[in-house]
């Protein structure tokens, strides 16, 4: 009798509704563009899709990424094909450039709070991690100034820099120039999860750090999970060209070829075909009515009680509870009262957000976003 292994990543009790999963809604795969861009590919009757890549990535789709990625409001202009190099994703990509980056023992920086998975990462290559603070503009740069100033030698930083994971804040161009320059004055990497890069709900985005990169510090991690289908595990570095040879002549891209190469070649059809830049558009409107939904329930049934900031892109609600509030503990009772979430402290091992939790409304559609907060509430009151 075959086992009953799961086929999904998620894994949500029954009757409950987990907002703690920062993943996209199924219905808003692109299916049918998709099979399309898929049949167009056969079509042409050429088979090295199914041969090894390009160590740095099939060219075609490269080109394409770079004049996509050109065309964005929210990226930057004029980006160099030459300058990006294929993943399987940025989990895969953040791996080997811990592989490529740092040695066993060596010290690497996060933000606090950070993305709850990174740091199980960086440990597994045993670095050591300093967490830096952060506030409602990002990483605060002048207190990672005076570490650096302290002695601190770290061989990179990771950050995200846009709608971070779990807060929802922004670096502002002012820091992120200071940044920048710190990590050239210190000689340390910038690893920018930009994976929410394009997901903004207003005009105005703050520009990629490639934007501001010289001396060749920064590089870059997209990922088509958050944009067009998690399960093509596809994504990218943005880099200079020194950095992009690094991970180009890697022992692991040379053994295996180009990452996800057939998955890359899709993609390419997708992108020729418009239907990326449409998929999108449909995502930041569609995330942007759930965000607006998550923030009217939370204020019909946690007024009063909770404080956060309304998301201008990206997943997620950051919750500061009233003092003495264990998110921790408070999960059991959630789940009790069928809703879940991320408490505070899982982004973060120094146990400093015990009043916080993360929310997610990609996941659920607008009537069980508002279900689960006005469950929320009733477990809440139930303290």
């Amino acid at each position: 009798m075959p086992a009953e292994l799961p086929s999904l990543l998620v894994d949500i009790k029954p009757g409950i509704i987990d907002l703690g999963w920062g993943h996209p809604s199924p219905r808003l795969h692109p299916f049918d563009e998709v099979k399309e861009a898929s049949s167009k590919m056969f079509q042409k009757g050429d088979n090295s899709p199914l041969q090894y890549g390009a160590t740095q990535g099939f060219g075609p789709f490269l080109e394409s990424l770079a004049t996509f990625l050109s065309g964005q409001d929210a990226y930057i202009p004029d980006v160099d094909p030459h300058n990006l190099f294929l993943t399987a994703g940025a989990s895969q990509a953040l791996d080997l450039a811990a592989t490529l980056y740092a040695d066993s023992g060596d010290t690497v920086m996060v933000e606090e709070p950070t993305y709850f998975v990174i740091e199980k990462i960086f440990r597994e290559h045993s670095l050591n991690i300093v967490g830096i603070p952060t506030d409602e503009n990002g990483i605060v740069t002048t207190e990672l100034q005076q570490l650096l100033e302290n002695g601190l030698q770290p061989k990179f930083l990771y950050t995200i820099p846009t709608f971070q994971n779990p807060t929802g804040s922004s670096i502002g161009e002012t820091r992120r120039k200071h940044l920048v320059d710190l990590a050239n004055e210190y000689d340390f990497q910038i690893f920018a999860d930009e994976v929410y890069q394009l997901i903004g709900f207003q005009e105005y985005t703050p520009k990629p750090m490639m934007n501001f990169d010289y001396g060749e510090k920064v590089i870059s991690f997209g990922s088509f999970s958050k944009i067009l289908a998690p399960g093509l595990r596809t994504g990218w570095i943005h880099a200079s060209q020194k950095v992009i040879n690094k991970f180009s002549d890697a022992a692991l891209t040379f053994s295996g070829g180009g990452f996800n190469h057939y998955a890359s070649a899709l993609i390419k059809e997708v992108i020729d075909l418009g239907y990326l830049a449409s998929n999108v558009l449909n995502l930041k409107e569609e995330y942007l009515s759930r965000a607006v939904q998550m923030d009217k329930s939370l204020s019909k049934h946690l007024g009063g009680v909770v404080s956060y900031s309304f998301p201008k892109g990206g997943y997620y609600f950051w919750l500061k509870f009233p003092e003495k509030f264990d998110s921790d503990g408070f999960l059991e009772l959630a789940e009790a009262n069928g809703v879940s979430y991320r408490p505070g402290n899982a982004f973060s091992e120094s146990g400093k957000f015990s009043r916080y939790l993360r929310l997610t409304y990609t996941l659920f559609e607008a009537n069980e976003i508002s279900e689960g907060i006005r469950r929320l509430s009733v477990a809440y009151q139930d303290i």
